[in-house]
């Protein structure tokens, strides 16, 4: 019989919540889901991760050039004091900002 993996429930200690890209260009181009529905598990998501001190960060891209709006309303009202990482490229993964910020938080 094959050796069983240790399997872990995730503590809230070691996760971070990562939130990229929730603005209205990208909400709108997406046709499999209801936009509504989209919104409610994010904000649930964000709701959750406050509730649990699990650390939050907010990536958008092309905002600051003038391409794209900010993270929808509707999330950034529940995460008023998290400010947008804005990245000029689409792999949040390449943004040093976003990396920094990630490292920064000290969860696994």
């Amino acid at each position: 019989m094959p050796e069983l993996k240790s399997r872990r429930v995730w503590d809230a200690s070691e996760c971070v919540l990562m939130l990229i890209d929730y603005q209205d260009h990208v909400l709108d181009v997406i046709f499999a889901q209801d936009r509504r529905v989209i919104e409610l598990n994010v904000r649930t998501l964000a709701k959750m991760a406050v509730a649990f001190k699990i650390p939050v960060i907010l990536s958008t891209v092309g905002v600051e050039m003038g391409a794209n709006g900010p993270t929808i309303e509707s999330l950034q009202s529940l995460l008023p004091h998290v400010k947008d990482i804005d990245r000029s490229t689409m792999n949040a993964w390449g943004d040093p900002k976003f990396v920094a910020a990630v490292k920064a938080s000290g969860r696994k």
